[in-house]
């Protein structure tokens, strides 16, 4: 692996560890300009480290940019109807409405949500962790290690690189979870990404998986409450009350795995259809 590789990461880690000795204040405004930092670091690295050019980080507009928001869009319902729709049928858990968010029309400020948050999260994602790790990261590793191992190695750094957010942003939800939970959360940061790097591999392109990013992360910020977000996540349109603990632990390793199993389908049956990385 290039030297430049390596520095690259330091680079990334550096950016984020940092994040645990900084002011409460100022932690999400740091956070979110490194994120974005990261992929702009990615970019000069892409050109004067190893002399390739910014478009092809996954930025061409041809066909596989098409076919990857296709499958974005689609890959986003399967997997909410997974982890919302078939606890809920299953009489597991329950929507709920958040009383301070009270919506008149629920269909209507769900889709003005989604579509607002994401007009608003979609670069950052895009240029930020997308750009960095799909767009950098695991093109390099793919190319050296394979695709299997690329995307494992990938998926590893990732979680890791999120470590230190459990101090820092969300730190005051972290405080009292057990190692245990704490390793769990790791596990989900890696397992969740396997997906979206396996549709970046098929398409090379980055519209599709910052699509799915931005879509998951308004899910879980604006729509339905993820308490592990605290209160980043207090204007949530609903909370998800749940009422049968196991049926909702089997849930939720179920919204892991079952995923990449989808992804990989849906790859398979448009890859026919994709044009080579150069095209």
């Amino acid at each position: 692996m290039p030297k430049a590789f390596f520095i690259y990461l330091l680079i990334l880690f550096a950016l984020v560890g940092i994040a645990p000795l900084l002011p409460p204040q100022v932690l999400t405004g740091y956070m979110t300009a490194a994120i974005v930092l990261c992929g702009l670091i990615a970019i000069v690295f892409q050109k004067k480290a190893h002399h390739q050019r910014f478009v092809d980080m996954g930025f061409r507009l041809n066909r596989n940019a098409l076919i990857g928001v296709g499958i974005g869009l689609i890959f986003t319902a399967l997997v909410y109807a997974i982890a919302l729709g078939l606890p809920c049928l299953l009489g597991w858990a329950k929507l709920e409405t958040i009383p301070q968010a009270s919506p008149k029309n629920p269909f209507v400020e769900i889709v003005i949500t989604l579509v607002g948050g994401s007009l608003f999260m979609l670069p950052g994602c895009l240029f930020g962790e997308e750009l960095a790790f799909r767009g950098y990261v695991l093109p390099k590793l793919a190319a050296r290690l394979g695709p299997v191992r690329g995307i494992a190695w990938c998926a590893v750094i990732f979680a890791v690189w999120h470590l230190p957010a459990y101090f820092s942003v969300y730190r005051a939800e972290t405080a009292t979870l057990e190692w245990r939970a704490m390793a769990e959360m790791i596990l989900g940061h890696g397992i969740s990404v396997i997906p979206v790097c396996i549709l970046y591999l098929t398409t090379r392109e980055l519209y599709g998986v910052s699509l799915y990013h931005t879509l998951a992360d308004v899910m879980q910020y604006a729509v339905i409450r993820n308490p592990s977000f605290g209160d980043m996540s207090k204007n949530s349109l609903y909370d998800l009350k749940t009422l049968d603990p196991f049926g909702m632990e089997i849930i939720g390793w179920l919204s892991l795995f079952l995923p990449i199993a989808v992804m990989w389908t849906l790859c398979r049956l448009v890859r026919k259809w994709t044009l080579p990385s150069s095209a």
